[in-house]
């Protein structure tokens, strides 16, 4: 019976908005926190919480990655808050359920907090060592991944005239290679941040990995998706043979 009831808890699916409005907010006070930290070299408010822990896990990540990772994903997060609000057409009628809504709100909050959280003990310090090389491979993915995942969002949001329209087949940009493109962007979004901290931030490593599984997962049942809801020739027309689900080579 509970089991039966618990079912029953969704909510519209386009508040998966407030995944970056959430995320952002953090961004933000987490930027008020670091800014706090280097002026008046005295923590505010969670980085005061935080000194009763063990602080022997924040020592991996150096200042400036922590500083950079912070502004790439504050970045990140404006441009989908920007394209949730004012690009993309979400249906009315689709749902989620209340378990996603939840893991998804933790999930960027987490994701925030992992630009900086493993670096902390570092933050307050002189930099002793900028990678650069590093750095610069990082930015420059990022923000090729977030031009492709921009553009194929506009081109999903133009299919639909309407809120209450369904979709047609999107083509453009990386559709016309993979059946889910704005997903291998948001792939290289997070593998980028990785990058960053030279595959250092264990907190960015499984939300890479989390990203990549789960989105895997949603690439498959939109690919079925298009297989049911559109003729059989138009579909082969629009994903020939050898197209990818996900990530190019892979999946």
């Amino acid at each position: 019976m509970w089991a039966t009831q618990l079912s029953k808890l969704i909510v519209p699916k386009h508040y998966f908005s407030h995944f970056y409005v959430i995320g952002l907010a953090f961004a933000l006070f987490s930027a008020i926190e670091l800014t706090y930290l280097q002026l008046c070299h005295q923590p505010f408010l969670l980085i005061r919480v935080l000194k009763y822990d063990n602080m022997e896990g924040t020592q991996r990540l150096d200042k400036h990655a922590c500083i950079v990772g912070l502004i790439m994903m504050t970045l990140h997060l404006t441009r989908r808050v920007y394209e949730s609000f004012w690009i993309e057409k979400p249906s009315k009628t689709a749902t989620m359920h209340f378990s996603h809504y939840l893991i998804g709100l933790g999930f960027y909050g987490a994701m925030v907090f992992g630009t900086w959280l493993e670096g902390l003990s570092s933050l307050g310090k002189p930099q002793v060592e900028t990678h650069l090389f590093s750095t610069m491979v990082a930015i420059i993915l990022f923000v090729y991944a977030s031009i492709h995942q921009h553009n194929c969002h506009v081109i999903l949001a133009s299919l639909r005239k309407d809120t209450d329209s369904g979709y047609t087949i999107p083509r453009g940009d990386w559709f016309e290679w993979l059946v889910t493109p704005h997903y291998f962007a948001d792939i290289l979004v997070y593998l980028s941040l990785c990058i960053l901290y030279r595959f250092q931030g264990h907190i960015l490593i499984c939300g890479l990995v989390w990203t990549i599984t789960n989105l895997s997962v949603v690439a498959s049942e939109t690919k079925l998706w298009y297989q049911v809801h559109f003729p059989t020739e138009k579909y082969n027309l629009a994903f020939p043979n050898g197209r990818w689900n996900i990530i190019p080579g892979c999946y």
